[in-house]
């Protein structure tokens, strides 16, 4: 049991130390500044959604009597709770940054902010008293799930740099975020492993090519400039 915990525990952080490896090694540590700080943000970030769970339980909204509150409390409280905090750092901290040109430096700052967001949130699934049954699926799988939603974000986010209306893409990516996250706990709340399956596996095709997508628009901006 001691040595799940801890896995999970250091699961996140090793994905952001690897990104910051990477980034460092083939960019250099001026690429991205603020990449630290950003992880730092993420984990202060869950008092959102901790506000959320908590209006939600003040008005008994987290007792699952119904498919309907099932539905808001996994849409509202924990999809939209959970990544409108990320949001925030991204699109107020990241975004302005002069070395933040595209999707794929937004790809790079989400996916930090998104795994400063898991690391807390896993510390806080395993000290609550909220969560009495600890379901190390959930603790693994969710590190992975935030990695896929911290892309989908970035994406969209980092879209806006270059074009006008900038309040559609943030919103595109605030809320193609929330979507998957809100699907992946309907999962776990309904115990529905089956549509987990599906969603994972449409979800890493999404990202995939929005990847793929952000790296191609990265290569034009270079272009671009070198014109």
């Amino acid at each position: 049991m001691t040595i799940h915990y801890i896995l999970s525990l250091i699961f996140s952080p090793l994905v952001a130390l690897i990104t910051l490896w990477v980034i460092w090694t083939r960019r250099g540590r001026d690429r991205y500044p603020g990449l630290i700080t950003g992880f730092i943000f993420g984990m202060l970030s869950i008092v959102i959604v901790l506000l959320f769970q908590y209006i939600a339980r003040v008005f008994g909204l987290d007792i699952f009597s119904n498919i309907r509150r099932i539905i808001f409390y996994a849409f509202v409280v924990m999809g939209l709770g959970s990544e409108l905090g990320k949001f925030l750092i991204l699109r107020y901290y990241a975004f302005p940054k002069n070395e933040f040109n595209g999707p794929l430096d937004s790809i790079v700052y989400s996916i930090m902010i998104s795994m400063g967001f898991t690391f807390m949130g896993n510390v806080l699934y395993f000290v609550l008293p909220y969560y009495p049954e600890i379901d190390f699926t959930y603790a693994y799988s969710v590190v992975l799930a935030n990695l896929f939603f911290a892309v989908i974000m970035g994406f969209f986010v980092g879209m806006g740099k270059s074009r006008e209306n900038k309040f559609v893409d943030s919103m595109t990516g605030l809320f193609g975020a929330s979507f998957f996250h809100a699907l992946y706990n309907f999962c776990f709340i309904t115990e529905d492993y089956r549509l987990l399956l599906f969603l994972s596996i449409g979800a890493f095709i999404i990202v995939i090519m929005l990847y793929y997508k952000a790296f191609e628009t990265n290569e034009e901006y270079k272009r671009i400039k070198n014109e």
